[in-house]
C-alpha cells in the first residue's frame, strides 16, 4: 500500500509539470494566433486603404480623359470651322480691289474701257500669284500643251496634221493643289488623221451623247 502511495505520490508533481508546460504552451499559441491575427488585420486595413486609393485614382483617370476627349471634339469642331479662315482673309482683300476698281469706273464715266480691263486684268495676277505662292494652286491648260487625260477633259476633237494629241483649244482653264487636280481643263484636241483612237483619247460629248441616246431607245423598242 505505501509502495503504491509513493508512486502516485511521485507521479502527481509530474503530471502537474506536463499540465503546466502544456498549459504555458497553449498560451504561447494563443499570444501568437492573436499576434498573427493582428498583422493580418494591419495588413487587410492597409490592402483596402490602397484599394480605396487605387479606385480614387481610376475614377480621376476617366474623368480626366473623358475631359480631354470633349476637349478634343471642341478643338476639331474650331478648327474645322475656320479652316478656311486665312483664305478668306486674303480673299477679302481681293473683294476690295475690285471694289475700287468698279468704284473708279462708276465716279470717272470718261475712263477708258481699257484702262478698266486692265485694272481687272491686274487684280486677276494677284490673284493667281497668291494662289500659287501661299496655297500651291496651278492655273494651267494652254493651247499647244500634249493632251493628257489626267488633267485635261477634252469635249471636242478634230484631225488635222498634228504630230501627236495636242490642245488646240481651251473652254475653260484647269487648277491644281500641288500634285491634285482641282478642275479639269476643259479643251478641245488635236489628232493626227491616221491615229486610231486611243484609251487616253475622248470623242466630242456631242457624239457619245448621241450613241447613248441611239442605244436606249434600242433597249427601249426590245422591251416593248
Amino acid at each position: 500500500m505505501h509502495s503504491k502511495e509513493n508512486k502516485d505520490a511521485e507521479k502527481k508533481p509530474q503530471e502537474k509539470q506536463e499540465e503546466k508546460e502544456e498549459s504555458t504552451k497553449g498560451e504561447v499559441e494563443n499570444n501568437e494566433t492573436e499576434k498573427g491575427l493582428e498583422e493580418l488585420k494591419k495588413k487587410l486595413a492597409e490592402k483596402e486603404k490602397e484599394s480605396v486609393d487605387y479606385l480614387d485614382k481610376y475614377k480621376r483617370t476617366l474623368a480626366e480623359m473623358e475631359n480631354l476627349r470633349k476637349r478634343t471634339v471642341l478643338e476639331k469642331q474650331e478648327s474645322l470651322k475656320y479652316s478656311n479662315f486665312n483664305i478668306i482673309g486674303d480673299l477679302v482683300g481681293l473683294l476690295d480691289d475690285f471694289q475700287r476698281a468698279i468704284d473708279s469706273a462708276k465716279k470717272n464715266e470718261q475712263q477708258d474701257l481699257q484702262s478698266f480691263v486692265n485694272g481687272v486684268d491686274m487684280i486677276e495676277k494677284q490673284f493667281i500669284d497668291l494662289l500659287h505662292k501661299k496655297y500651291g494652286v496651278v492655273k494651267y491648260g494652254e493651247a499647244g500643251e500634249e493632251f493628257d487625260p489626267r488633267i485635261h477633259m477634252a469635249l471636242t476633237m478634230e484631225k488635222g496634221d498634228y504630230e501627236y494629241e495636242k490642245v488646240i483649244e481651251v473652254f475653260r482653264k484647269g487648277y491644281m493643289l500641288f500634285e491634285r487636280v482641282i478642275r479639269p481643263a476643259e479643251v478641245k484636241i488635236g489628232r493626227p488623221k491616221d491615229d486610231i483612237q486611243t484609251a487616253s483619247s475622248q470623242e466630242p460629248l456631242e457624239n457619245e451623247n448621241e450613241e447613248e441616246e441611239k442605244k436606249e431607245d434600242k433597249n427601249e423598242n426590245k422591251e416593248e
